[in-house]
């Protein structure tokens, strides 16, 4: 565990220097409070589903280059082969990196905190939703940084990372929409694939089993496949 916290610490620190990461974040932040007031202007009701629906697919495209830099810039640097050989697991590497994006995230989803108190103030939010659909936005959050990490791993180009980040997320949200491609019968069967149609869920104020166990099967899928990755050049 201490050797974790060490990676996470040394993750959260490079972040902190990083001009992109600041670019990021003034984007989402950005992005955020224009969901929130076209959500308002267009519905009139006092929600966050508009805004956290669309920030869920603005993060498909925002965090896969956020992580883009994890592994392919110490592939590049030629610091990822020091770093297996140390004392400390490809697992240990593996989750320190993504706790520290996602501690990166939660400052993300903090920052929009404002607009739920503009709510508050101006009309009276149903804080259940609220909350489930943060907890939704979170879940899509530890789901795309594990995906970027695990694209991080296979090259040391850190913008064909992001890019390769995208490409492997954005067919788990199309393939909700696989009803207007296909016929009802394909259709009916990819549903349960879709993120979005489990995304929908917490934006309702609903929380079910099979949503939970859907975003947590894709963060340990595609944490294992990142520490697979790793495992591989670590016995070259």
């Amino acid at each position: 565990m201490k050797s974790v916290w060490t990676i996470c610490r040394k993750e959260l620190a490079i972040y902190a220097v990083t001009p992109v990461a600041y670019v990021l974040v003034a984007v989402y932040l950005f992005l955020a409070g224009l969901f929130f007031w076209l959500g308002l202007s267009l519905s009139g009701e006092a929600s966050l589903r508009a805004m956290t629906g669309n920030l869920a697919v603005a993060q498909l495209f925002v965090l896969p280059m956020l992580t883009m830099r994890s592994f392919a810039e110490e592939r590049r640097q030629g610091t990822l082969e020091l770093l297996l050989t140390c004392p400390i697991s490809p697992g240990a590497v593996v989750i320190g990196k993504w706790l520290a994006a996602l501690i990166l995230c939660g400052a993300l989803l903090a920052g929009t905190g404002v607009f739920p108190v503009l709510l508050s103030t101006y009309g009276a939010p149903d804080w259940g939703v609220v909350a489930t659909g943060y907890l939704g936005l979170a879940l899509v959050a530890a789901a795309f940084t594990a995906a970027g990490l695990f694209a991080s791993s296979l090259t040391d180009d850190q913008v064909a990372a992001g890019l390769l980040g995208i490409v492997m997320l954005l067919p788990l949200w199309l393939v909700g929409r696989a009803d207007v491609l296909l016929p009802a019968d394909w259709a009916g069967r990819l549903a349960p694939l879709g993120l979005g149609n489990h995304l929908g869920s917490f934006d309702r104020g609903v929380l079910d089993t099979a949503d939970l166990t859907y975003f947590a099967c894709l963060v340990a899928g595609f944490l294992f496949l990142t520490f697979r990755s790793l495992e591989s050049r670590r016995w070259r």
